[in-house]
């Protein structure tokens, strides 16, 4: 079975390949291990869950406070700071959904983030077309972004859909035409978390980073040296005269992709945005390293913004990239809800 997995994935990622690149290598026994969750702040915690869990069936693991926790506090640069959070779990990775009490007045003046960004921009669910997701996320309440009508890449049979829930928060969808591919057996899940966007507007600086982050070499990369660029990437997109790069790296259960669009160039960002504003908050690491794992950080051109607290019953810190996106470095018992060992193989098991 894992071995027909394989060359589906394979397949869909065809058109990020090439014969002369060489292969993404990532070290045997990474400190980083996998993505334990996508943190999403939202205004309304039990339609933001009712939508997702309609649309992309991911299950509700657990339900929670943060109250007064000392890293959220520091990292938010504010006391008191309260939310409440739903756990999320799709059959490879999970999304944090959190919302606080008492935004602040810099969180509430945020703006939502474009698919050219810079900042989190989306996350992406990967589906069997049966599904009907993309249909079924509209009728809950999200709206699409570009065309209404899926964009469909005849190479490998995948139909894109960029869509804003109710909070305008971005996410994508990718409907898989499996009949047409004629694959020798059908893939175990009908749906999976393809992969957290990060859009920037510094590719090579980016890229640069997680290489040394993620212990990855040559990350998968599309659009490099002939932009992808035309209608069908306006239609996805929204935008006008879209001209932009890709580049992937897999952090075993969760892909983090990043997108850098050339045309329309997006706004660099004075400060970062704050963790209690509406949208994508962060990326939660699970590392076997504390120490390790700073020190990477680093020496990869990121900075470190916390001291090391207790979060969601593990060790935990927090760091930003070179473009401010707040990252979370933990460690948990393999036995935590919120752990990414909860998903063997990548999540194919």
């Amino acid at each position: 079975m894992r071995h027909y997995l394989s060359g589906f994935l394979a397949l869909l990622l065809l058109s990020g390949c090439s014969w002369f690149v060489t292969p993404p290598s990532r070290v045997d026994n990474p400190v980083i291990e996998g993505v334990n969750y996508v943190g999403m702040a939202v205004s309304d915690l039990e339609r933001s869950e009712k939508l997702y869990r309609d649309a992309t069936e991911v299950q509700l693991i657990e339900a929670g406070t943060l109250n007064d926790n000392a890293l959220i506090n520091e990292v938010a640069q504010r006391s008191g700071v309260t939310a409440s959070t739903k756990l999320l779990r799709g059959v490879n990775a999970q999304v944090l959904l959190m919302q606080f009490d008492d935004p602040s007045e810099k969180a509430k003046a945020s703006n939502f983030v474009d698919a050219n960004g810079p900042g989190l921009a989306h996350l992406a669910f990967q589906v069997i077309d049966t599904t009907q997701t993309y249909q079924k996320i509209l009728a809950g309440g999200a709206r699409h972004i570009g065309d209404k009508e899926m964009v469909t890449n005849p190479k490998t049979h995948v139909s894109y859909a960029y869509v804003r829930d109710p909070d305008n928060i971005m996410i994508e969808i990718e409907h898989v035409d499996i009949e047409k591919l004629n694959l020798p057996m059908p893939p175990k899940n009908a749906r999976r978390l393809r992969h957290v966007s990060l859009a920037t507007t510094d590719m090579e600086r980016l890229i640069d980073f997680y290489s040394i982050l993620l212990e990855t070499e040559n990350p998968r990369r599309s659009g490099q040296y002939f932009h992808n660029s035309g209608e069908p990437v306006d239609k996805i997109s929204g935008l006008k005269d879209s001209e932009m790069e890709m580049a992937w790296f897999q952090v075993r259960n969760l892909e983090l992709e990043i997108i850098q669009y050339h045309n329309p160039a997006p706004k660099v960002l004075d400060a970062p945005r704050p963790i209690d504003a509406t949208g994508f908050n962060m990326i939660m690491f699970d590392v076997t390293n504390l120490e390790t794992v700073k020190q990477m950080l680093l020496d990869a051109g990121g900075s470190v913004v916390t001291k090391t607290h207790l979060l969601n019953g593990g060790k935990t810190f927090f760091g930003r990239d070179p473009d401010g996106n707040l990252l979370g470095f933990q460690t948990l018992a393999a036995k935590s809800p919120f752990s990414a060992k909860n998903f063997k193989n990548n999540g194919m098991e």
